[in-house]
């Protein structure tokens, strides 16, 4: 994985386009150039595909619903596991012991 990929997005930040919006309508609105109405929806755009380009970056985009419910009935059950593997560790007498012998120290 890339550095960028791993990093952790605001998703308010990256995804609040109603300040570009205004901006634009404003443009529209107090001005008669067509340079800085155009300026301003290029910005759009841009941050449009800023987004575009976020949402495709997120982990596991390209599977299916069902695909990613099996993954998570999978990733559910092999934690259970483990919880149960771990409480079955923990009783073990070689670790109630260890932990007798502290608290009577």
């Amino acid at each position: 994985m890339a550095a960028n990929e791993t990093e952790e997005v605001d998703v308010a930040k990256e995804f609040n386009l109603l300040p570009v919006i205004f901006e634009t309508i404003q443009a529209l609105q107090k001005t008669n150039d067509p340079q800085e109405f155009t300026k301003k929806v290029n910005s759009f755009r841009s941050k449009l595909q800023h987004c575009r380009t976020l949402l495709d970056k997120i982990p596991g985009i390209e599977m299916s619903c069902e695909e990613q419910k099996e993954m998570l009935s999978k990733c559910q059950a092999q934690y259970t596991e483990k919880c149960e593997l771990l409480r079955n560790y923990r009783n073990l007498p070689v670790f109630t012991e260890a932990f007798l012998k502290e608290t009577k120290s």
